[in-house]
């Protein structure tokens, strides 16, 4: 029976290996086949150094069989807003991704694997993570660059690299390079999910160990838990289950009554020069929200959620949302009142903000110097606002939806 297993480990593996070399692991040293493009910044000079593959003003390639998070200007054209996937091959104008990492990651996420080329005139931003932790980026605006297409003998492409991560598996695992904020990292597949590469030689947690008793924690209880259920008050620094976290594994949280949470490293993440972004590879798309984010939850509170600095999580609030500084979750049905930013896939209610509301599908009415809405049913107030059927001072409104009906 183990023998069986690990011939069909080894079967598979191999049949990986070949596809891998095959999209990624080309390296041909013909010009015609080898199109790089090189970005600079506007009004700076061309610095040729070791590295140039980090970000940099001076200029830097971008590699082929690299993961790159950027969002695309319009996403009418490829069906995606934001790029979650690897470069795997270069044009004289355009750039060809795959929609996701690998076709594990692709079919945990019910898509199929694909690939789809952008115009170089189309790429928004590049966001480079600062802080994995509470999903702090740094945006670099292609705009500021000038692109410039090259077609050479050299090949500005990073091979994968196989390797036995756990010391309990004989399994090999695609490790690839991912453009972060501190230079270059690395992500792997395991089990339908991406993660970050950080060593060999740990442990492969067992599954069977998994912790599947519900747990309900009443009246009190402190966050991050353990539970499933807190009924009443809770209190903590992060609002989230943690029980199998050490497996790699979610587990959800409910939170019925008064959620409070205090996390002073929000804000020391965000004074260093971060950006909050939401999860997920399209930040604005209602499509794959409801058909992966929205399936997959994390945290809900139902009745009033205070933080006096930031609330930035996979979360749905139905009730009241209060928050010092930034608001960055799924779903809020009810009021949320932030004093810089509101953003949330889906806001239902009344959303005040000091500086900036943002949301995907907003019904309802939006009150701040500057409003967006993907989608609006209702009215938005500000010194700017802009919706998916005009762009207006002062006051807006939109109530016809101008997209298809999307089923969740």
């Amino acid at each position: 029976m183990k023998r069986n297993i690990i011939f069909k480990k080894s079967i598979i593996l191999l049949i990986l290996q070949i596809f891998s070399n095959f999209l990624f692991g080309q390296n041909s040293n013909s010009p015609k086949d080898n199109w790089n493009v090189l970005l600079v910044r506007k009004g700076n000079k061309l610095e040729i150094k070791e590295d140039m593959a980090s970000l940099s003003s001076t200029g830097f390639y971008l590699h082929k069989n690299c993961v790159y998070d950027i969002t695309l200007k319009n996403e009418k054209n490829v069906g995606l807003r934001r790029i979650g996937g690897r470069l795997i091959s270069i044009k004289p104008d355009s750039l060809l991704f795959t929609n996701y990492f690998n076709l594990n990651v692709a079919f945990s996420n019910n898509v199929k694997l694909d690939t789809f080329a952008v115009h170089y005139k189309e790429l928004d931003k590049l966001h480079t993570i600062s802080d994995r932790a509470l999903g702090l980026y740094t945006k670099t605006s292609f705009d500021n660059y000038d692109f410039i297409f090259q077609k050479d003998t050299a090949n500005y492409a990073f091979r994968s690299e196989w390797i036995k991560l756990y010391t309990n598996d004989e399994m090999l695992y695609e490790v690839v390079p991912h453009l972060t904020g501190q230079g270059f990292g690395a992500l792997y597949e395991g089990n339908g999910r991406t993660y970050f590469f950080q060593g060999t030689g740990t442990i492969k947690p067992i599954l069977q160990e998994r912790d599947v008793t519900y747990k309900v924690r009443n009246v009190f209880g402190f966050t991050p838990s353990n539970a499933e259920e807190i009924n009443g008050i809770a209190f903590g620094m992060m609002t989230k289950n943690i029980k199998n976290q050490d497996l790699n594994l979610r587990d959800s949280l409910v939170v019925r009554g008064l959620n409070i949470q205090i996390n002073p490293m929000t804000i020391f993440s965000i004074m260093m020069g971060g950006s909050t972004q939401t999860t997920g590879i399209s930040a604005d798309s209602l499509n794959v929200y409801y058909r992966t984010i929205k399936k997959d939850w994390y945290v809900k509170i139902f009745g009033i959620n205070i933080n006096p600095l930031t609330t930035i999580s996979e979360m749905t609030v139905k009730g009241v949302n209060i928050t010092g500084l930034i608001t960055v979750v799924d779903e809020v049905h009810g009021i949320t009142i932030s004093g810089l930013n509101n953003f949330s896939y889906i806001m239902n209610g009344l959303s005040i903000s000091g500086i900036r509301n943002r949301a995907t599908l907003a019904k309802g009415v939006q009150i701040g110097l500057f409003n967006t809405a993907t989608e609006l049913r209702g009215f938005q107030f500000g010194l700017w606002n802009v919706n998916g059927k005009r762009s207006l001072p002062f006051v807006n409104w939109q109530f016809k939806a101008k997209r298809k009906k999307i089923k969740s």
